[in-house]
């Protein structure tokens, strides 16, 4: 009589149990790391967008992101951060900060209009002269003779959450709406590097830069 080979049930149910816990090892690290491809992905995108969008609407309309003299946000033919972008980059809708649950979700401030872009992809600012005109810091110009700029929010997936800024301090300090305490962070330490949907972005000149140290990591890697 021919033996027959085979697995008992005892050996099929202990590997089955080995390759559980090999994947619950394994697959947050391997969701984390595709998260984080697809937001730095994203960023870059947008900061490619931004900058298109300035640069042509300097050789068309002879202003950019250094030169704005209104705060309008219903005038597409001001002279404006808000004319600039609906003129020259897909802009699907625009609200305030006040307006609905879907603005709030980006900006988080009653202060700040979001303009959401027909990718998905959403810009939050401040709506007021001081903002777009002046350094955050100083009137001055910077090494390269350009103003800091404007500091904006940009959300990847808009209102979509989780709709967090991206930071290199750690979990703490991951719910905190601005970039303003993450500009010396350390994002090669992995235990704090926090790489979520929003980052920061500065407008300057007919560029856009990544503002904090967070977005400057994920632009760069």
């Amino acid at each position: 009589m021919m033996k027959k080979n085979g697995f008992t049930l005892a050996e099929v149910l202990i590997t089955l149990a080995i390759i559980g816990v090999v994947a619950t090892l394994t697959l947050p690290a391997l969701m984390t790391n595709t998260q984080e491809q697809q937001a730095k992905t994203a960023l870059k995108k947008g900061i490619n967008t931004l900058t298109e969008a300035a640069q042509m609407n300097n050789a068309i309309a002879g202003f950019d992101y250094a030169s704005f003299n209104e705060t309008s946000t219903n005038d597409s033919e001001s002279q404006s951060l808000y004319g600039l972008l609906t003129n020259r980059s897909n802009v699907d809708y625009q609200l305030t900060g006040s307006a609905t649950d879907a603005a709030n979700a980006v900006n988080a401030g009653a202060s700040n209009f979001v303009v959401f872009f027909r990718d998905g992809s959403a810009l939050s600012f401040k709506n007021d002269a001081t903002t777009l005109m002046t350094n955050e810091t100083t009137s001055k110009p910077q090494a390269d003779g350009l103003v800091y700029g404007i500091p904006v929010i940009y959300d990847t997936n808009g209102s979509k959450g989780p709709n967090i800024v991206s930071n290199c301090l750690g979990k703490t300090a991951m719910l905190a709406k601005t970039t303003s305490n993450d500009k010396n962070g350390n994002c090669t330490d992995k235990s704090k590097r926090v790489i979520k949907d929003q980052f920061g972005v500065r407008l300057r000149g007919s560029y856009a830069v990544p503002n904090g140290a967070a977005a400057r990591w994920a632009f760069d890697n």
